[in-house]
């Protein structure tokens, strides 16, 4: 294996942006899948390609992290967040997988909801990873992400009640508690991103 005294700066930020791209392209794909329910077997691949490449990044940002002797940050930072990056792109798949799995017919509004704060969560981390290096100007990133988190909760909360009250059929019950729980993850992954960032920076200041 081939070590690197320097620390590769440019490669490991660049590959957080591309994860972070990535992860944007796989939230957006599920909201076009929740937007326009037709076509969902094509649909769901396609998220599993992203979510593929997805893989791909991570390993590359490890075998980085593997060969580089001195790394721009700590070790466990730059790890947690191709972790968590990936996670997002992970658990958009997931969401999808259960949508063909539970054979879901249409899609409730609440979950279009959810997506599109998921989306929104998940441009925000891209913008704040595109800023990593200088490591200046993220606070302002992290608290937007803090934000639509929240959102992301209460949204879940309305969901979940209008679930209860709206059908006494226990299996769409049983079946849309976790879609709608499993999009929250997604958005709770974007602020774990978001919370490693802060970490880095009162770390570096």
């Amino acid at each position: 294996m081939r070590f690197s005294l320097m620390p590769k700066k440019s490669e490991f930020f660049v590959l957080f942006e591309q994860h972070a791209q990535n992860a944007v392209e796989a939230s957006e794909a599920l909201e076009k899948l929740f937007a326009d329910f037709t076509d969902v077997e094509n649909k769901v691949r396609d998220i599993h390609a992203i979510e593929h490449y997805g893989d791909k990044l991570n390993h590359e940002i490890v075998r980085h992290l593997n060969e580089t002797f001195v790394t721009p940050l700590d070790r466990e930072d730059i790890l947690g967040l191709g972790t968590k990056i990936d996670d997002i792109t992970d658990v958009c798949y997931d969401v999808s997988e259960l949508v063909l799995l539970f054979k879901v017919k249409r899609v409730r509004p609440a979950a279009l909801r959810q997506a599109k704060v998921l989306v929104s969560a998940a441009k925000e981390v891209l913008v704040m990873l595109r800023s990593l290096e200088g490591l200046k100007g993220l606070e302002q990133h992290w608290i937007t992400i803090h934000t639509l988190e929240n959102e992301g909760d209460q949204i879940w909360r309305e969901a979940v009640a209008e679930l209860f009250a709206g059908t006494d059929d226990a299996i769409e019950i049983v079946k849309w508690k976790d879609i709608h729980s499993l999009v929250e993850v997604a958005i709770d992954r974007c602020e774990d991103v978001a919370n490693i960032v802060e970490t880095i920076v009162v770390k570096h200041s």
